[in-house]
């Protein structure tokens, strides 16, 4: 008799297994959008990987242009791309031409803190985000390519305040900007280059101005017609005096400036059930360990 009833139940129990496997492999890998390799998105986007792994979850990490090609993989039902990795002001920016996409998304967490930092030269005439607004027809900010989060952070900014457009953005590298500040001077066209980061972030850039102080220097941004406000009431920009180098020649490097929230999204369309649990799971009880707080 058992023998007669073991076929049947063995025949269940592995088509129970079958389905079961198959419903774990038809999710696929999380696959998390990020930006440029060696990057802080891209390095988050590693720590991701690294915790899921831990929970048998499999994880693929792409490396992109920045915030905005993130949100449009995120939105684009034909890519893989399920979880990306933005600037708040990107995502308000997004929203405006597609509304539809805030049905699908799920806010996993902020990341951290990402603020504007200009830098022009020692000799610059541009001493305030006021000068970026004066007339002129030649005078250039040096930022990231198009679908960069720095690029979307400017244009923003002249949707806001739209006598910024009086400087006009060139997408070329900021190390290559700010070579042509330090030999051409004010003759030089690019007069700005612009970084959004973490406060105390280790960029090229950054490490230029921090370490060549007898040739760049910080410009303030502290335009109130930047405020702005998110869906949900949050606000876009903050307006902070920023550290952003601790006790060099005795006194902290600090600057006015504004700060918008980075953040990490999932498209609920484009997860299973057992994947949005996961990822809730590591947000909540290892955030810490794949956002850092190092400044990096």
């Amino acid at each position: 008799m058992l023998a007669k009833l073991s076929l049947p139940c063995l025949f269940l129990l592995t088509t129970g297994l079958s389905l079961s496997a198959g419903s774990v492999a038809a999710d696929g890998p999380i696959v998390i959008s990020t930006g440029k390799s060696g990057g802080g998105y891209n390095t988050i986007g590693e720590r991701l990987k690294s915790v899921l792994a831990e929970q048998d979850q499999a994880a693929q990490v792409l490396t992109s242009a920045g915030s905005i090609e993130n949100l449009t993989r995120l939105d684009d039902a034909k890519s893989p791309v399920n979880v990306g990795l933005t600037q708040a002001d990107a995502l308000k920016a997004y929203l405006k031409e597609h509304p539809d996409f805030a049905g699908k998304l799920i806010t996993l967490g902020e990341i951290g803190k990402e603020c504007v930092f200009i830098v022009t030269g020692k000799d610059s005439d541009i001493h305030s985000d006021a000068d970026l607004q004066a007339q002129s027809g030649t005078r250039l900010i040096a930022v990231q390519s198009p679908n960069s989060g720095v690029a979307v952070t400017w244009q923003y900014m002249t949707v806001l305040e739209p006598a910024f457009k009086n400087t006009a953005p060139a997408f070329i590298d900021g190390a290559e900007a700010l070579l042509q500040i330090k030999n051409a001077g004010k003759t030089s066209k690019v007069q700005a280059v612009m970084v959004v980061q973490k406060p105390m972030a280790k960029s090229t850039e950054m490490q230029v101005v921090l370490d060549n102080p007898k040739d760049f220097r910080l410009v303030p941004v502290k335009d109130w017609d930047l405020n702005d406000t998110l869906p949900d009431g949050s606000s876009v920009y903050s307006f902070e005096n920023v550290t952003v180098a601790e006790k060099k020649w005795g006194f902290d490097t600090t600057v006015d400036t504004i700060c918008t929230r980075g953040l990490m999204l999932a498209n609920k369309d484009k997860l299973s059930a057992d994947q949005r649990g996961r990822l809730s799971k590591v947000m909540l009880l290892a955030a810490s360990r794949v956002i850092s707080e190092t400044g990096q």
